[in-house]
């Protein structure tokens, strides 16, 4: 990130535009060095992974905390494109397929976390990947289905909670 902000700053200085107002030719610049919405999307199936076996861990916090990245990265996913252009050329704006995301699902498991519910917490995990996959679907890309994942993303983090 630190690298990225400093191109802005060069590009932005070698452009001649003021920091206010850069050129559009540099705005394209800029834009051209953000990453894909798709792979930010990878980091939410990181995160998003990681919950389901935090929480059948019973490590609650870690779960917690895997959900807040999950919500965190589904945002900035939405910052890096907040339209998709369809094959029928219509826009497709995302931001209220993340309002759904966000308070059908996140806000949804939130509770059953706090509550150490395994049982609940597994039937809204279950549900929030209907919304993921709605959401594909309205993207135009239906293939993209996701499902409770089989083993965890991570290798490095232990998820069973310390004692």
């Amino acid at each position: 990130m630190r690298n990225l902000l400093l191109a802005a700053a060069l590009l932005v200085a070698s452009s001649g535009a003021t920091a206010a107002e850069p050129a559009s030719e540099t705005m394209e610049q800029l834009r051209a060095m953000l990453p894909s919405q798709s792979h930010a999307m990878m980091d939410v199936e990181y995160h998003f992974a990681n919950l389901w076996f935090a929480a059948r861990e019973s490590n609650w916090p870690l779960a917690t905390f895997y959900l807040n990245e999950t919500r965190s990265h589904v945002q900035w996913t939405v910052r890096l494109r907040p339209v998709r252009k369809l094959a029928n050329g219509q826009d497709l704006d995302l931001k209220p397929l993340v309002d759904a995301f966000e308070h059908g699902g996140i806000d949804v498991i939130r509770p059953t976390l706090a509550r150490e519910d395994h049982k609940s917490f597994e039937a809204a995990y279950r549900e929030t990947l209907t919304l993921c996959h709605a959401c594909h679907v309205a993207a135009e890309k239906p293939f993209l289905d996701p499902g409770v994942p089989h083993e965890p993303a991570t290798r490095l983090i232990r998820l069973r909670p310390s004692k």
